[in-house]
């Protein structure tokens, strides 16, 4: 099981329920708990009310408004994605799309930082596969397939350029995507192995320089 980070929700919460709350933030605070507890004990193993609990708030508010526990859990895949999602299309935005070599780089440092901001994303994808069913093939139709389509373009269109040697540009899109994400379910390990605090933005940075490096020497070919 990755040893997580506790969520934003648990390190926001105070004694009892927070007077006055905005609904949005209620909303961000039950999302980030949710993703957080699906992550650590899946779906099965993760109850609304220790979610409440986790977030703060009334298991009744969760009820209110994301209904039945289904329903969070899609709730809470959307958010995760969404954030990944736009995290990289922002990075994006100043990038020349026909530059594929740009465009990888771009991908792999928002999807560091972001795994670095979100470290759940990737135990709450393995937790979902790992129990199969219904509720893992809405994941890869809704989710998934579109992410990966999206960003396995620029590896294609390294290969297609000669560019990149001669690897199955799947293999570079699982081995730089697994690694951007991977390491920040495990960040226990980093901490007391090498003394590094992952959710560090700093490190995280310092982090994609090192993956990116490594890309670019391993797989890419000089220009």
């Amino acid at each position: 099981m990755p040893d997580l980070p506790p969520s934003r929700a648990d390190n926001q919460r105070g004694p009892g329920r927070p007077a006055k709350m905005a609904p949005d933030e209620q909303r961000r605070r039950i999302l980030d708990a949710a993703a957080a507890r699906f992550a650590r004990h899946g779906f099965d193993g993760a109850s609304l009310r220790d979610i409440a609990a986790d977030a703060g708030l009334a298991h009744a508010v969760i009820r209110h408004m994301f209904g039945n526990k289904d329903d969070l859990w899609d709730a809470a895949a959307a958010d995760l994605f969404g954030q990944m999602n736009d995290a990289i299309l922002q990075a994006l935005a100043d990038v020349d799309m026909n530059n594929p070599r740009a465009r990888m780089e771009a991908q792999v440092r928002a999807t560091v930082r972001t795994a670095s901001r979100i470290p759940w994303l990737a135990a709450f994808v393995m937790q979902a596969g790992l129990a199969g069913g219904e509720r893992y093939e809405r994941l890869v139709e809704q989710h998934l397939r579109p992410a990966y389509a999206f960003t396995l373009e620029p590896f294609f269109q390294l290969k297609e350029a000669g560019r990149a040697h001669a690897f199955d540009p799947h293999f570079l899109f699982m081995l730089s995507t697994n690694a951007a994400i991977g390491p920040f379910a495990q960040s226990a390990n980093a901490r007391a192995l090498a003394g590094m605090e992952l959710s560090d933005p700093e490190t995280a940075d310092r982090y994609a320089d090192v993956l990116i490096a490594v890309l670019k020497h391993g797989a890419l070919r000089r220009a």
